[in-house]
């Protein structure tokens, strides 16, 4: 029987959605073909990758401070318009990083609002989760917390998984007795005080990794740990990548009607090339009605899906690679999977908007990928 398509690599048809045609995104396209079609090109890939697996401490500290100018960047991408995402030290103010090592992000925000306290969540470098390199005069004022973010209990209390799954079919109580991965241990109570006027998102699945499942549970954990800290009218920023993915351009949708005013910002300080950008989602929940949308089907749902890619994350645990289906496993989202936020149809209405938000997005990108081609000597001519 087919599986159904990876959510995360199925793209748009840009020629089928109104408003989402941009020149920038077929010159960028164009631009990855020619890319791929070098060796050259591959091998410098491939070298960048191997050297981010294999960081020591010079490179990490070359992160922290890349990191710290990309905040620097975010927080001022609105500030022509007097809107910082970190405020100036005239009132208590406290944040959650999650992804929170080696602690780029959490410097800049420690270090401009003099009167900010925050949590910090990591995957425990013993784990194979980065250094934490905080200053160690910020230490105290925050506290982080050591762990994986995917084995948080955030699945629903009194479910059962909906029957149009019927790969999945067991109860809530029954799934946590069988669970065959990692130990499932509370949310620490810290995280659910709802107190936090800024939640980062920033935690990324770690390429020697065995299962590709594992990045988008990570994904879907830290969604619902935002929404479900988040004080009431807070700030989000989040990293996404390649707007034109049905998941990005979903969860662009999903902030957007959780928001009073959303954004992205592709930071040149560093990953000009790469795929990735940050969306920066203002007063989230902070209307009742928005409160309600959140509380009552964003959430409920999202624990629907986070407790569905537990299961086939256990059952890919189980299934020996040769009887896997397709290289990426079973235990990734796939499409349907969060059609209760907006499914293919309805973001195809969604598109003008969508443009809107990303065109700065691509633009950057393709001048990026332009000025690496020529300077590794690949003509962008038939580009």
């Amino acid at each position: 029987m087919a599986q159904p398509a990876r959510l995360q690599s199925v793209h748009i048809n840009i020629d089928t959605v109104t408003g989402w045609q941009n020149d920038d995104l077929q010159r960028l396209k164009n631009l990855k073909r020619l890319g791929q079609k070098s060796q050259l090109f591959r091998d410098h890939f491939r070298e960048q990758q191997d050297n981010a697996d294999n960081a020591g401490p010079d490179l990490q500290q070359v992160w922290l401070k890349k990191m710290k100018k990309i905040m620097n960047q975010i927080d001022n991408s609105r500030a022509a318009e007097k809107l910082w995402v970190v405020p100036f030290a005239n009132r208590p103010f406290r944040f959650l990083d999650l992804g929170c090592c080696p602690g780029g992000f959490s410097t800049y925000i420690l270090k401009k609002n003099k009167e900010s306290t925050s949590v910090g969540v990591s995957l425990d470098p013993a784990q194979g989760g980065h250094p934490y390199l905080l200053e160690e005069a910020l230490r105290p004022r925050q506290t982080v917390i050591f762990a994986d973010m995917t084995t948080f209990l955030l699945g629903c209390s009194e479910t059962q998984l909906e029957v149009s799954d019927p790969s999945f079919q067991l109860h809530h109580d029954t799934y946590f007795t069988a669970h065959s991965g990692p130990p499932l241990i509370p949310i620490p109570k810290v995280l659910l005080a709802r107190d936090f006027d800024l939640v980062l998102l920033d935690a990324h699945h770690l390429r020697n990794q065995t299962s590709n499942s594992n990045s988008d549970l990570l994904a879907i954990s830290q969604v619902l740990l935002a929404l479900l800290s988040i004080k009431f009218g807070g700030t989000i920023v989040m990293k996404l990548a390649s707007p034109d993915t049905q998941y990005t351009a979903t969860m662009l949708f999903m902030l957007d009607m959780l928001s009073s005013s959303i954004h992205v910002h592709k930071p040149y300080a560093m990953h000009r090339v790469q795929n990735t950008f940050y969306v920066i989602a203002r007063g989230v929940g902070g209307k009742p009605d928005r409160r309600l949308y959140m509380q009552d089907e964003v959430i409920p749902g999202l624990r629907r899906v986070w407790e569905r890619l537990r299961q086939r994350a256990d059952v890919e645990r189980q299934t020996p690679l040769s009887g896997r289906n397709h290289p990426g496993g079973q235990g990734g989202l796939v499409m349907g999977d969060l059609d209760f936020i907006v499914n293919k149809q309805q973001l195809g209405g969604y598109g003008e908007r969508l443009h809107e938000l990303c065109a700065s997005v691509w633009k950057l990108q393709v001048e990026a990928l332009e000025t690496r081609l020529s300077e590794m000597g690949i003509s962008t001519d038939s580009a």
